[in-house]
């Protein structure tokens, strides 16, 4: 199978349109919002007539009838009432930068807790983003222009990356060795589901079975030294994903894997790092028993790249101690958590944490994203966020980015599932 490249025209064209769209927003902000409330408006009432129709004459699903029927009045009433429809921007932006504080604040928590360095910034964050949510929460109408200049900013940094990119394409000898920077990605809420939108294109062009779908490697030189894997699963959680990362053909992953420990719906927990020896073990396992599906991303490394992921592995590892999981303390029985049954098709050794940053897990924190970060960190990979959060869908969008770019040092990609090739004709992905 293939898939097109991003072409050094591609990147720049890429980079004038956002960097465009940005100055136009920042310097005529009311006229853009007004603009932006027209083509939002007309486009969701459109998209519900269309829908609408298609029911109506192909499906016939009395559901989906009411959805796009909706969805066309929703459309017919921001199109009628501007106002209304700028007021609501500012505020769904205000709960999302409340939840931002929220998880900020139980971060500065679990650091305090742990005394680990850095939780006075993070407490600091936290307060920033409760105060900037109350005001666009509760004084919507007088911050459309203000939220207009801040999209207009973020694009213009967001359409940077592209300028970037097309440099180390054009000069990637110059950029081979550059030190780490911080990237602006996609927000979090658009980022978290890309690897379950493109699991459901898979899932509409193959069939069900177990096995690895290639894509075709950018060259045949270079080795694959270092893998990362981006888990997606059809359940709630599953289609946010999970990361982990396969070194000499060994895997490392971190997660709350002791089930006891779990509290806060599940969010937080003892943090638990787990290896594997066999690749093929673990990915058979992840498709065949777990119904994963595995987006596998091969990377190129130096040998003073290769001794670095060595080193920040074993940093990771300094404080922890062997975790038993139940079934290697009870063989007597059959054991239905997960980290029993990971132990019984793989053989995984599991550690804690006796003191650290990885002591404790958090899901919107310290997680499997994070960890997979730290370690690829290493090596100049630019992907960390402006606010410290990383979803896989952040980390999936960047290593595919950067495979269809020719120059980059990721160099392979397959995709490892539960469901069958069927056709190879189209490009899905």
């Amino acid at each position: 199978m293939k898939e097109k490249y991003i072409s050094q025209i591609s990147l720049i064209i890429n980079a004038t349109i956002f960097i465009g769209v940005g100055i136009t927003l920042i310097l005529i902000p009311t006229t853009s919002a007004n603009l932006f409330h027209l083509i939002v408006s007309m486009l969701i009432s459109f998209l519900g007539i269309i829908s609408l129709i298609f029911n109506l004459i192909k499906t016939k699903n009395k559901i989906n009838i009411i959805i796009s029927t909706s969805t066309f009045l929703i459309g017919l009433f921001f199109f009628s009432k501007p106002t209304t429809f700028l007021s609501l921007f500012p505020v769904i932006f205000g709960f999302y930068m409340l939840i931002n504080g929220i998880v900020k604040l139980l971060v500065y928590v679990i650091y305090k807790e742990q005394k680990l360095k850095g939780y006075h910034p993070t407490l600091l964050s936290s307060l920033i983003d409760f105060g900037f949510s109350f005001v666009m929460i509760f004084y919507p109408s007088k911050n459309i222009k203000i939220l207009t200049i801040i999209l207009g900013i973020y694009l213009i940094l967001f359409g940077l990356t592209y300028v970037y990119d097309f440099l180390k394409d054009l000069f990637p000898k110059v950029f081979s060795h550059s030190r780490r920077r911080i990237r602006i990605t996609l927000p979090i809420f658009i980022s978290a589901l890309i690897p379950y939108r493109v699991y459901t294109k898979i899932n509409d062009a193959l069939d069900k079975y177990v096995t690895p779908v290639h894509i075709n490697k950018k060259t045949i030189n270079n080795a694959v030294d270092l893998e990362i894997f981006v888990h997606v699963k059809n359940t709630a959680i599953g289609s946010i994903g999970h990361i982990d990362l396969c070194f000499e053909n060994k895997v490392y992953s971190y997660g709350c894997y002791d089930e006891s420990s779990k509290r806060l719906f599940e969010t937080l927990g003892d943090g638990v790092f787990f290896s594997i020896n066999s690749k093929t073990k673990y990915l058979k396992f992840c498709t065949s028993h777990s119904k994963k599906t595995i987006f596998c991303f091969g990377i190129t490394l130096t040998d003073k790249q290769k001794l670095k992921i060595k080193k920040e592995l074993e940093k990771i590892k300094e404080h922890s101690y062997r975790w038993y999981c139940k079934q290697e303390t009870d063989d007597t029985q059959e054991h239905d958590d997960y980290a029993s049954i990971l132990y019984k098709h793989t053989n995984a050794r599991f550690h804690k944490f006796s003191k650290g940053k990885w002591k404790k897990y958090f899901l919107f924190s310290n997680n499997c994203v994070k960890l997979v970060d730290k370690v690829l960190g290493a090596t100049g990979t630019d992907i960390l966020q402006i606010n410290g959060l990383i979803t896989p869908g952040a980390y999936y969008n960047y290593l595919n980015k950067e495979f269809k770019r020719k120059n980059s040092n990721v160099i392979k990609k397959d995709i490892y599932t539960n469901i069958k090739e069927k056709k190879h004709q189209k490009d899905f992905l």
